[in-house]
């Protein structure tokens, strides 16, 4: 899910390349609905992957989700965050060839350090401590605790707030910046 989301950047840059962001701007729409739409647009896109990915494993593996309440606040946290990064790097960068590789290796460095590709179980104590600067070993405690140990959404509250936290600061610098984007 964060990797598609922050596929989002090429697309994002391609747009502003294209000139439809300009576009869209000579619309009576205002520059917060304007924002407002990109990142809901991309949020719901995410949104839609990650009920395929949980009905398709749901389906074909029988992987039990847990509680579906806590499962579906760290799924809407966790891609909150994924978005706000994907934009943030699409208004970072001038081509999709820059963004496109940037945004690969920021999600694939933070799955490997925030326990997505080895369960953080398995890093020594020091290291599990450095993963937790990701959103990945937060969303990956919140699924732990709901998959293995029986949570339910109270054991997952402070992984969720940490995620709202994290997209909050994403979402925040994102819009920010696309805003400086998209008016100069």
């Amino acid at each position: 899910m964060f990797l598609s989301a922050l596929s989002g950047a090429v697309w994002l840059i391609e747009t502003r390349r294209l000139g439809v962001a300009r576009r869209m701007l000579s619309t009576p729409s205002s520059t917060r609905e304007i924002l407002l739409g990109i990142v809901l647009g991309r949020w719901v896109i995410t949104l839609l992957q990650s009920l395929l990915i949980v009905v398709f494993s749901w389906l074909v593996f029988s992987v039990d989700w847990g509680d579906p309440l806590g499962t579906g606040a760290v799924i809407l946290a966790f891609s909150l965050v994924a978005v706000g990064a994907g934009v943030l790097i699409g208004t970072l960068f001038a081509s999709e060839q820059q963004a496109g590789p940037i945004g690969m290796i920021v999600g694939l460095v933070f799955a490997a350090i925030g326990g997505s590709m080895e369960p953080l179980e398995y890093f020594p104590s020091t290291m599990r401590k450095i993963a937790h600067i990701t959103p990945h070993a937060w969303a990956n405690d919140a699924f732990n605790s709901l998959l293995t140990n029986g949570g339910g959404l109270a054991s997952v509250s402070l992984d969720v707030a940490v995620l709202c936290a994290y997209a909050a600061v994403l979402l925040t610098l994102a819009t920010w910046r696309l805003r400086r984007v998209l008016t100069t």
